[in-house]
């Protein structure tokens, strides 16, 4: 879509209103956003599919924000284009994501654990019966692994050294033989809980915000950890377990995340990036993927 479009569009929406500042972000994979005036969010899905997603994505949210969770999350305003939705917006959250500061140990204010595993237990306790009519469904199934798997022998493996092969091999396969006896309850999950979609204020050193619900779905709630063992550790992670509650064991669900979910994302990272000819980092990736299998926390 292109700018001018979208800033007649929002001009459209906004006739009370005079825009006098605008800034525009094309980058991610799924939306274009518009900020107007620092204070208002228009954020346009990319695809056909991804606005059916953002009707779903309202829904979810009203619900989420009946448990008022300590963070805060986006108030969804559905925007039409005669009688279709073409895009949404929200107040602005204040702050910036995680991603555009520096590497921050999140650790470093206790109160950071305390707001992610408040907004964890919330969203993983919504009863699913309130997500009726909505399309919400289970993506991360034993085909969507294997098949992740598969992309990774393809693509990244002639990448990779022998031992590097071996230990991505360990990986999957015990999590994929294991994946059918695995008794969790399914709950709803964000799907996508990495440092892209949480707002910081860096003055305060707090996660005040989290954005971005296009990946949610109803699946293990364990996967939800899988960004914050990533980027911040084993250590925080079980910082953020000690403020969740759920009728699962802590232990059982971070053994999860800490033999398979917690590192998968470099997966897809790396099949991205060889996709699009980006330059990859793969002995750093695996030196990351050694330090966490073996508990260690490498920011």
């Amino acid at each position: 879509m292109l700018e001018s479009e979208m800033l007649d569009f929002v001009k459209s929406n906004l006739s009370n209103t005079t825009v006098n500042e605008i800034e525009v972000n094309n980058k991610g994979w799924d939306n274009h956003i518009m900020i107007i005036n620092k204070a208002i969010v228009f954020r346009f899905p990319k695809s056909r599919a991804l606005l059916t997603k953002v009707v779903d994505e309202v829904k979810l949210l009203e619900c989420l924000s009946l448990k008022e969770p300590i963070v805060k999350i986006p108030k969804y305003e559905l925007v039409y284009n005669g009688n279709k939705p073409k895009a949404v917006k929200y107040p602005l959250i204040k702050g910036k994501s995680l991603s555009e500061h520096a590497i921050y140990d999140l650790s470093a204010n206790p109160e950071n654990a305390k707001i992610i595993g408040d907004f964890l237990t919330k969203l993983h306790s919504i009863d699913l019966s309130e997500l009726e009519g909505t399309k919400l469904d289970t993506v991360h199934t034993l085909n969507y692994w294997q098949g992740l798997y598969s992309s990774v022998k393809t693509v990244v493996f002639p990448y990779l050294n022998q031992h590097q092969q071996e230990e991505v091999n360990e990986i999957f396969a015990d999590f994929i033989r294991d994946f059918p006896s695995l008794t969790y309850k399914k709950t709803v999950i964000h799907g996508d809980l990495t440092s892209s979609n949480m707002i910081f204020n860096k003055e305060d050193g707090l996660v005040t915000g989290i954005i971005d619900f296009t990946d949610a779905q109803i699946g293990d709630p364990a996967f939800d950890f899988a960004g914050l063992y990533w980027n911040f550790g084993p250590a925080f992670t079980r910082e953020v377990l000690s403020w969740y509650s759920a009728s699962e064991s802590v232990d059982t669900l971070f053994s999860r995340v800490s033999s398979f979910y917690g590192l998968q994302p470099i997966f897809h990272e790396l099949i991205y990036a060889i996709e699009n000819n980006h330059r990859i980092h793969v002995d750093r990736a695996f030196e990351k993927i050694t330090n966490l299998r073996m508990g260690r926390t490498v920011l």
